[in-house]
């Protein structure tokens, strides 16, 4: 970590633009955890459905087990853990300023939102491919179901 000061004014650009990043990730993170739901919602219609009608051919297995996997993967991507850094405390922050003035308040406040941003950045990079997993087994056990009952 740097101990060279930073201005003040591109302190306050800076942690505004980490403020709208943190937004951002949150946004993603609960996006992901909203479409990891679905999946699994879909993962379970179509698994019902399946064995429901079940069939001649043998393709409803291939398609049960891919939904299996789908399953698995969208509940990986739920328990991990999602963006949940959304900044520093500012009760924190508002017991630090007996001990630091102005200027160390300000680097406390910019080094916990670079930190958070951070944090979050390697927690959506874990979900993502979880997630993204799911989602291709998911619309491959959709295609092998339909091949399976044009024949």
């Amino acid at each position: 970590m740097s101990t060279r000061r930073i201005s003040p004014g591109l302190t306050d650009g800076l942690c505004s633009l980490a403020e709208s990043q943190l937004q951002m990730q949150t946004a993603r993170s609960a996006a992901l955890d909203g479409g990891a739901l679905s999946v699994m919602a879909v993962d379970a219609a179509i698994a019902t459905i399946t064995i429901g009608i079940g069939g001649t051919h043998h393709f409803w297995i291939v398609a049960l087990a891919l939904l299996g996997l789908s399953l698995l993967l969208a509940v990986g991507a739920l328990r991990l853990p999602g963006a949940e850094q959304t900044g520093p405390s500012v009760a924190g922050l508002h017991d630090a300023r007996d001990t630091q003035d102005d200027s160390g308040l300000e680097d406390l406040l910019f080094e916990g939102l670079a930190e958070d941003v951070r944090t979050n950045q390697q927690a959506l990079a874990r979900i993502a491919p979880l997630f993204n997993g799911a989602l291709a087994f998911l619309m491959l056990a959709i295609v092998i179901e339909l091949v399976g009952r044009l024949q």
